[in-house]
């Protein structure tokens, strides 16, 4: 191995190392000063230490700025813009038709209260990741395709750091009673296989702004959806049910738009 992919490989596990051990220390933050509310203390040391923590490395730890991925490069990806933006919400809008059709789950009526809601989520959810995306995206993603390795396992350990860096404030985003030994294997393969589908569109487009856009629509619709009780979902189909990444149907759904994604850029290479 180059020296040059030694200290990148250095580089990507000092980053995983401190992201993951400074999710634990938010936690641990807000245990001791006995909060859990959104935008707490410990909750800003887990979202900022990654992105900081990429400063540093990019900085003064030899990594440079080169594949940063800040360029929009909106002009020929059009398509996979769009795409971004639109996912999540078609992705959960079919969810709902099916599992409402089914008896999986119950609805409230859809009425402007949502759409109200979904609004008023953007924002902070573009903040938050604008700060995600360009520690996963914009660090993690490129230095490891730099080392060489094969693109799905470069996806997969992506989303399996990005995953496990979720666990200390999963009970911030889950409403469930089924047991986290079942749970945390298909949230897990969830979160690998959004890896997938980000990590394919961050290949052709060179840029990070539409896993941004994608992520904050996927939060602002669906988590408003479920945590404001816009659908409750019958607990014995949760597992399927459930439009969030631990869903069966929406691991299906996003796992066929990964593979689509991977299709097309090995087509688009090959001209």
């Amino acid at each position: 191995m180059k020296k040059k992919d030694n200290k990148t490989l250095r580089n990507v596990i000092i980053f995983s190392l401190v992201a993951l051990s400074c999710s634990w220390i938010g936690r641990l933050v807000d245990l001791k000063a006995g909060t859990d509310a959104n935008g707490s203390l410990g909750q800003l040391i887990w979202i900022i230490s990654p992105l900081l923590t990429m400063v540093i490395l990019r900085s003064w730890m030899g990594d440079g700025w080169k594949d940063l991925g800040i360029n929009p490069r909106v002009r020929g990806n059009i398509f996979l813009y769009l795409f971004s933006l639109l996912f999540f919400p078609f992705m959960t809008m079919v969810i709902v038709g099916i599992s409402s059709s089914l008896g999986w789950m119950d609805i409230s009526p859809m009425s402007s209260h949502y759409v109200t809601a979904v609004g008023i989520a953007l924002i902070p959810s573009l903040i938050k990741n604008i700060f995600e995306e360009f520690a996963w995206r914009g660090y993690l993603a490129p230095k490891l395709y730099t080392l060489g390795y094969n693109r799905f396992i470069v996806h997969i350990a992506v989303g399996l750091i990005w995953g496990m860096w979720h666990f200390p404030y999963l009970f911030l985003f889950v409403d469930t009673t089924e047991s986290m030994i079942t749970y945390i294997p298909r949230m897990m393969l969830g979160v690998i296989i959004m890896a997938v589908l980000y990590g394919e569109i961050l290949l052709m487009t060179r840029s990070v702004w539409p896993a941004v856009l994608m992520h904050t629509t996927g939060n602002a619709f669906i988590d408003t959806l479920i945590l404001k009780k816009f659908v409750l979902v019958h607990e014995e189909f949760s597992y399927v049910a459930m439009p969030s990444p631990e869903g069966v149907i929406a691991i299906v759904l996003t796992a066929l738009a990964g593979l689509w994604m991977y299709q097309r850029r090995r087509r688009a290479s090959s001209r």
